[in-house]
């Protein structure tokens, strides 16, 4: 600029022209880091607010309390070296946030079920509920000490009224409130007490309130990188060793008695299929000793969805379910055993004729004679066992879970009901061949001229596609349909009438 222009132009002129060469508000991103009280706070704030609120679907209800937790854990990291109140605050959400945590992990696992039902899990959620009342506390405290410190009044009535919130709800959830009116108003009134709490932010920003971030090792950035690879890990691994049951799988072994030999022959020459014969163990071999008459009935079942096939009938036409493949076989048979009262061991005998692909567990849920009618009760203990087939060698093992199981399902139709039946829980593995297994039981007669009506439920699951991690035997127990996510079932029964030594099958 030459001298001539330079003295044209008097100070104040030359200092409006290098103002309008700057932009009018700096950068959000400058502005934040100049004052990293408004960007800490927001962050707590915010996760304050997703943590409260979930969404029930699209996997929403575990996603936002992790998104919650991270940003209150930055939040009040960079908080923590204000005062003792906001390290209070750190220290309870770093717990908080690493409870959540591994529950994300564990629900992976087939064992979440398992845990959430436990007493260390109802006592868990009670400290994690504690902590989140003495969090408000800190709260606070944390927001008076801050306000004193610029100069105005020490109060901070949002927080306060967070802590009474929250015990209303919990009261709303142990008297199982149904009503609509006080969950709006519970919604609106928590709107407003975090709207309450940005204003106290704002209002110490105006204050010209500055903290100085507590130094960090890692950035924000780095630590939510880390946070969520430790979690991406952990699940990895919680579905990779904890997605089916362990199983005791034993070569079998193969001496037998002479007895054994000699009722194996009766029961063939009464027609019991020879394949399954040779499954049973030796004790239910025994268990059959003296046999009168044998029935027996096999079913192929499939566990794919089949294709769809149109036809034509006139003017009507109509689609139908193929299946060009059925992979599972159930074979139901009953054995009539000596003695009065009327007595009968009933077998639901499983093969896998086309391998599925065994990807976590299995399920057999009997409804058992005496279940389906009164006329016959329970003639002793469950038994049956798991083989397969590798290498030109048979492997047995017993069910990882074998027994009767009471538990409460909720459905559309029925609403909730309680029930007692039959499980048989396990896994596969997916190697070897000729999948097979069975379970069997007695029943004795009570009233005369009663039908046997015996039904096997099997649960497949057909994918390892599925969070949370949910067994067959879950599956079933919690009223699924069948097919039910990850999961498909198949039904079958063994239905017949004695009838005075003349039994005939229904089916």
């Amino acid at each position: 600029m030459c001298d001539s222009e330079r003295n044209f132009l008097n100070d104040e002129e030359f200092d409006a022209m290098l103002q309008s060469g700057l932009p009018e508000v700096p950068p959000e991103d400058i502005v934040q880091e100049v004052t990293p009280w408004h960007k800490a706070i927001y962050r707590a704030l915010i996760g304050i607010a997703f943590n409260t609120f979930t969404l029930n679907f699209l996997g929403l209800n575990y996603i936002l309390p992790a998104i919650a937790s991270i940003l209150s854990l930055l939040g009040f990291r960079s908080l923590r070296r204000e005062n003792r109140w906001f390290r209070a605050c750190y220290g309870i959400t770093l717990v908080r946030s690493l409870y959540l945590f591994a529950q994300i992990i564990l629900n992976a696992s087939i064992y979440q079920s398992d845990f959430y039902a436990s007493g260390l899990s109802k006592l868990l959620t009670a400290g994690s509920l504690g902590l989140l009342f003495l969090l408000f506390f800190c709260l606070w405290r944390a927001f008076i000490a801050v306000r004193r410190k610029v100069g105005l009044p020490g109060s901070a009535p949002g927080a306060l009224w967070l802590m009474l919130w929250y015990a209303i709800i919990l009261v709303m959830a142990t008297v199982h409130y149904t009503g609509l009116i006080l969950p709006i108003v519970m919604v609106v009134s928590y709107v407003l007490m975090i709207r309450s709490l940005l204003k106290l932010s704002r209002g110490l920003d105006e204050a010209g309130f500055a903290i100085n971030a507590a130094p960090v090792r890692l950035s924000d950035r780095a630590l939510t990188w880390l946070i969520l690879a430790a979690l991406a890990l952990g699940m990895g691994c919680a579905h990779l060793f904890s997605g089916a049951y362990p199983m005791d799988w034993q070569p079998e072994e193969a001496h037998s008695s002479a007895e054994v030999s000699r009722v194996k022959e009766e029961l063939l020459g009464l027609g019991f299929p020879e394949k399954v014969l040779n499954d049973l163990t030796e004790e239910d071999i025994l268990a059959c000793g003296g046999a009168l008459q044998v029935l027996w009935d096999v079913q192929d079942h499939p566990v794919n969805r089949g294709h769809y096939l149109t036809a034509q009938e006139g003017t009507v036409s109509y689609t139908t379910t193929v299946y060009d493949v059925q992979e599972l076989r159930i074979t139901g048979v009953a054995v009539e055993l000596p003695g009065e009262p009327e007595s009968w061991r009933l077998f639901h005998h499983f093969q896998w004729v086309v391998d599925p692909g065994f990807t976590g567990t299995e399920c057999m849920q009997l409804w058992p004679a005496w279940q389906n009618n009164e006329g016959w009760t329970s003639g002793g203990e469950l038994t049956g066992r798991l083989l397969y087939d590798q290498a030109g060698q048979t492997l047995t093992a017993p069910y990882a879970f074998l027994g009767s199981r009471s538990y409460t399902s909720r459905s559309v139709f029925w609403g909730e009901q309680s029930s007692t039946d039959i499980f048989a829980a396990f896994s596969l593995p997916d190697s070897g061949e000729n999948h097979r297994g069975y379970v069997s039981y007695t029943v004795d007669e009570v009233q005369d001229g009663c039908i046997i009506s015996s039904w096997c439920n099997y649960t497949h699951q057909a994918s390892t596609l599925q969070y949370p991690a949910r067994t067959a035997m879950d599956v079933r127990m919690e009223g699924g349909g069948n097919r039910s996510g990850a999961f498909v079932t198949v039904q079958d029964a063994l239905q017949f009438f004695p009838n005075n030594g003349s039994p005939e099958l229904i089916g």
